[in-house]
């Protein structure tokens, strides 16, 4: 009976002791909860590294085609904020390039394309190489109303490598890629021009005949002038003339999301980038910022570039190869595109 006694006497104090365990253990639990939302709000709200971030965080909203949800993120910015970024994702200032000869290794006894990989910890970014830049043109999708994957665009022009191009009208959302924006040009044919009339500048990444490549705000009759073969509305600018032009209200209005970019080094080569990002591949990606993407351009003393479009669009295939995974889900792996850059050997 003592014994019994015993065991219940310790059943009853180990049930105590659990209570009494379970009592401080939540009230903790809550008060580290409320602890780390404190601290994690003071972070952002009361340093600038956290109205950066806050700042980059409503910019990957607004480059995106959802934008339209930007103005239900006062809780991050107030409006006058949102307004600043407004302007500089709209009205960025825009740069001509300097129109010269372009230096070539012609020594190259034949077309040399290669891609490289950069692993960072919020993004993988692919970089396609090409020495020649004649090799390079704008090809457009031969649908009628509608785009085509990448994979398409590459074969049906017998080329061997690209990337998405420009941006397009996507009404209900659904990614058809059939009506591209701005200005197109494709191996001296006008397919596209803004609404007003060829005399009205867009900013636009293009081809000379000779291989040189420029980007600046253009008409199309401007383009034609200069001798222009190819181009593309899109942007923003990142290098011109070797000036890095992505100020940091630039960067913040587009955030951090998968990227598609195109310029050319100082040799002439033509080099193409783009990244993954969202968490839609990789679950630790979010993305490149544009200042990410002059920094690897940089690597390549690139001295002209500007940004296509990115986001789910944003696609490289080398030999029959998809680079990355593309942020989108449609029935091809990829999203229809109206246009494309496309590496076409002579």
């Amino acid at each position: 009976m003592n014994q019994l006694n015993s065991e219940n006497q310790n059943l009853s104090r180990i049930n105590r002791n659990r209570k009494n365990i379970r009592k401080r253990f939540w009230p903790r639990i809550i008060i580290a909860c409320i602890a780390v939302f404190v601290l994690g709000s003071g972070f952002l709200y009361g340093t600038n590294k956290g109205l950066q971030i806050r700042k980059m965080l409503v910019g990957s909203v607004l480059s995106t085609q959802h934008a339209r949800y930007v103005k239900y993120m006062g809780f991050l910015l107030p409006q006058s904020e949102i307004n600043k970024l407004k302007k500089a994702f709209y009205h960025p200032p825009t740069f001509q390039t300097a129109v010269a000869s372009v230096s070539t290794d012609s020594s190259a006894p034949k077309l040399d394309v290669h891609v490289d990989t950069i692993n960072t910890a919020n993004y993988t970014a692919k970089i396609l190489v090409i020495s020649d830049p004649t090799t390079v043109h704008l090809v457009q999708s031969k649908l009628s109303g509608k785009g085509q994957p990448l994979s398409e665009l590459i074969t049906e022009n017998e080329g061997i490598a690209g990337i998405n191009g420009g941006g397009f009208a996507d009404q209900g959302g659904t990614g058809s890629g059939g009506k591209a924006t701005g200005i197109v040009i494709s191996q001296g044919n006008v397919l596209a021009a803004p609404r007003e009339n060829r005399n009205t500048p867009k900013l636009v990444g293009g081809f000379l005949k000779n291989g040189q490549f420029i980007t600046g705000k253009y008409s199309v009759n401007q383009l034609l002038n200069l001798g222009v073969t190819d181009a593309v509305s899109f942007g923003p600018q990142l290098i011109v003339n070797g000036v890095n032009r992505v100020t940091p209200a630039i960067n913040e209005a587009w955030g951090w999301a998968p990227r598609t970019a195109i310029g050319q080094a100082k040799d002439g080569k033509i080099i193409m980038i783009i990244t993954d990002g969202r968490f839609y591949w990789n679950k630790t990606h979010r993305g490149a910022s544009m200042s990410d993407m002059v920094q690897m351009f940089e690597k390549y003393q690139v001295k002209n570039a500007i940004a296509m479009d990115g986001g789910g669009s944003t696609t490289m295939i080398f030999k029959d190869t998809l680079q990355l995974k593309p942020a989108t889900d449609t029935a091809v792996g990829m999203r229809y595109l109206p246009n494309a850059w496309v590496v076409i050997p002579h």
